[in-house]
């Protein structure tokens, strides 16, 4: 009986003892540096910065947002829902892009715009979904879209992480790591 077992092709040197393996060169064990690999390409945009798949998804949002603005003309809440809903996404998108082309410095002016446009939206859509679910659900909706603005918040304007990937100790900590002196231990 035969077991055909793959195996891998090496070269073949003969010397005067029998037949020896060698690895080739590049196949010895040596340590090496990792290479380095290229960054991803950006995404497809022209020589002005303009994103044509951003420009599309941009269009069919406000064609869409004008055709159900102008199905529920009589309708105010939900005119009101769709012209809100419409703007502030806009207006966090804007400053989304701004932030994005801003150092990291500066960036720290636009998180509370950002973080209050986010939330505003969270918040709208949890007032349209309440409105239609029976009331344990709605109190549900409600919880998750409070956790999340309060998750963002504290995301955003807390939680701060040193270099070394540890957790700076800030007022708002639950749990100090302040070691006890000597006298305090007795």
């Amino acid at each position: 009986m035969h077991i055909c077992m793959p195996t891998m092709e090496l070269p073949l040197s003969e010397n005067k003892t029998g037949v020896t393996m060698e690895l080739p060169v590049s196949e010895k064990k040596t340590e090496r540096e990792p290479e380095q690999q290229p960054a991803s390409p950006p995404p497809q945009a022209d020589a002005n910065g303009f994103n044509f798949l951003t420009i599309i998804a941009l269009l069919f949002l406000t064609v869409n947002s004008a055709d159900v603005a102008y199905r529920s003309r009589h309708d105010p809440p939900t005119l009101a829902f769709v012209v809100f809903a419409y703007s502030d996404l806009m207006m966090l998108l804007f400053c989304l892009k701004k932030m994005e082309q801003l150092p990291l410095e500066g960036r720290e002016r636009l998180k509370f715009p950002v973080w209050a446009l986010s939330t505003a939206l969270i918040l709208a859509f949890s007032w349209r979904v309440a409105e239609i679910m029976p009331l344990v659900l709605a109190v549900v909706v409600w919880l998750l879209s409070g956790s999340v603005a309060v998750g963002g918040f504290y995301g955003l304007f807390i939680y701060r992480e040193t270099e070394d990937g540890g957790v700076v100790d800030h007022a708002y900590s639950l749990a100090k790591t302040n070691e006890l002196s000597p006298e305090e231990k007795v």
